[in-house]
């Protein structure tokens, strides 16, 4: 067992070795007796300051519950205190994990703790939950945005054919005003329902984009102009835009849609008045940064800032800001997509979104924007479709599942002296153009969503049996058909749902060489 000294010497090895801090205290008095040096490192504190300190002085808790704590311990022997929270000598935070025991020396009552520093483990743990909400998150927003998507084809579909029907009955009944009234009046309503359902494809990042190298700063000053007409005298418009900025790889409708929507949100957080503020600066991201559910890698970025002094955002509402339909307004005073569409923007455009907000104070979005290699200049816009004309005799292959919309397409090109045959699906036209000669059909357009044959697929087979048949792509959906179209040799053309007739006769025309 070896003698009292040595059994000292050991005790006092392993209490000053220790990683973990060791005190001793007074039971009845509070006051520290002893401690190690790991206790010392672990609070900052020196020897003499421990010797006029009592442990009501260290933890960030009322001496009421430490009292019970000292008590429990008192009559059970022993005690697991669990996490604390202690104050160190720099006023820092420290959280560790107590275990304490009752130790009766010479009719006194002491109690000996030991303090595990969990500071870091607690950190990482926070870090590890704040990974799982932010991957909750992006699950669930590709689910919403797979299921914006879904509806949006649909609805396009709907909106192909009302639209469709409200320009035939322009046209039959021309002279009749009433009728000329309601059919332009549907059509007033589909042009705002096609605003929502481009809102729902933007989210999803399923919509057409112009993306061509454009200068960010010129972008804002834009809609700084459009915005004089839509903001109230109260609100006054401040700029910070930062010079010779990079430029960024963006479609320009798409980033003032996004300024847009971003200065409505703050006008209307500011119903009394308010200021604002946007800035344009340069950022370079060292490490890899976790936003709004996606990670911007290391590199150059150009940044915009939209600030605003309204009365900000509730913190349980942050997390859903960005969700389609998602709001905190009155009903019919929005629609809930309006972040929703920045959102999709955003990723579209492969930047990260962030948004701080303090109620009372105000609510800042910064949009993250991948950055271009100096020198490249935006190129100049395309010229004007030429105005389309008819092709009398032409035969022409419609392909869709709706028959709604087999039924308006079929009408409206014979009206213009088309031969118009339809299809319900891909194996019925690729059957109807085997039967045939391959010359006998001078177009084909059809659906690119479809059950079975798809349109992609069906343009292949079609190039297989007639190379020359020219074929027009038309879909609900946008940037899948860019993708998939460009090593199509036979497709000439693509049409957006919903479609005006004038959009339609244009890509005809245009397929048809015109």
């Amino acid at each position: 067992m070896g003698s009292t000294g040595e059994n000292e010497l050991r005790y006092r090895a392993l209490f000053e070795c220790a990683q973990d801090g060791i005190f001793l205290f007074d039971a009845d008095t509070g006051r520290f007796i002893e401690v190690n040096g790991a206790f010392l490192r672990m609070f900052g504190y020196s020897p003499e300051q421990i010797a006029q300190m009592t442990i009501f002085d260290l933890p960030e808790d009322s001496e009421e519950n430490i009292r019970r704590n000292i008590q429990r311990v008192l009559q059970h022997g022993y005690w697991q205190l669990g996490e604390r929270t202690y104050r160190c000598a720099d006023g820092s935070l420290l959280q560790i994990e107590v275990y304490a025991s009752l130790l009766n020396l010479q009719d006194r009552r002491y109690i000996m703790a030991v303090a595990r520093d969990i500071t870091e483990r607690k950190r990482s743990e926070r870090e590890r939950q704040r990974m799982r909400e932010q991957l909750e998150q992006a699950r669930k927003m590709e689910t919403v945005g797979t299921l914006a998507a879904g509806i949006a084809h649909d609805f396009n579909n709907l909106l192909t054919a009302i639209m469709g029907n409200a320009e035939l009955l322009q046209i039959i009944y021309a002279g009749d005003a009433q009728v000329e009234e309601r059919a332009q009046q549907i059509l007033q309503a589909c042009e705002r329902g096609k605003n929502m359902v481009n809102a729902l494809l933007t989210f999803s990042r399923r919509g057409i984009t112009d993306m061509r190298p454009r200068h960010l700063n010129e972008l804002v000053l834009a809609s700084q102009q459009i915005l004089s007409y839509m903001l109230p005298a109260s609100i006054r418009v401040e700029t910070h835009l930062q010079s010779d900025l990079p430029a960024v790889n963006a479609d320009a409708t798409q980033m003032e849609q996004m300024i847009m929507n971003l200065c409505v949100n703050s006008r209307d957080a500011m119903p009394s008045g308010g200021t604002i503020t946007l800035r344009t600066y340069r950022v370079t991201l060292d490490a890899p940064c976790v936003m709004s559910g996606t990670e911007l890698p290391p590199g150059e970025y150009v940044c915009l800032e939209v600030e605003d002094t309204g009365g900000g955002i509730p913190p349980e509402y942050l997390p859903h800001i960005f969700e389609p339909f998602f709001t905190t307004k009155p009903v019919g005073r929005g629609t809930g997509l309006g972040l929703a569409t920045v959102y999709g923007i955003v990723l579209a455009h492969g930047g990260g979104i962030e948004v701080q907000s303090c109620v009372g104070v105000g609510t800042c979005f910064r949009i993250f924007l991948p950055a271009m290699s100096e020198g490249k200049d935006t190129p100049q816009a395309g010229e004007e479709p030429p105005v389309p004309h008819s092709f009398r005799g032409v035969r022409v292959l419609f392909v869709d599942d709706e028959a709604l919309i087999r039924e308006m397409i079929a009408h409206t090109l014979r009206q213009e002296g088309y031969e118009v045959e339809t299809a319900s699906n891909g194996e019925e036209a690729l059957q109807m153009i085997r039967e045939r000669d391959t010359s006998y059909y001078h177009l084909l357009i059809t659906d690119l969503t479809m059950p079975g044959l798809g349109g992609i697929a069906l343009a292949w087979q079609v190039y297989q049996i007639a190379p020359r048949l020219p074929v027009i792509l038309c879909s609900g959906y946008g940037t899948e058909v860019a993708e998939q179209v460009e090593n199509v040799p036979n497709v000439v053309s693509y049409l957006q749902k919903p479609y005006r007739r004038r959009q339609l006769l244009e890509a005809v025309e245009h397929a048809l060489g015109g």
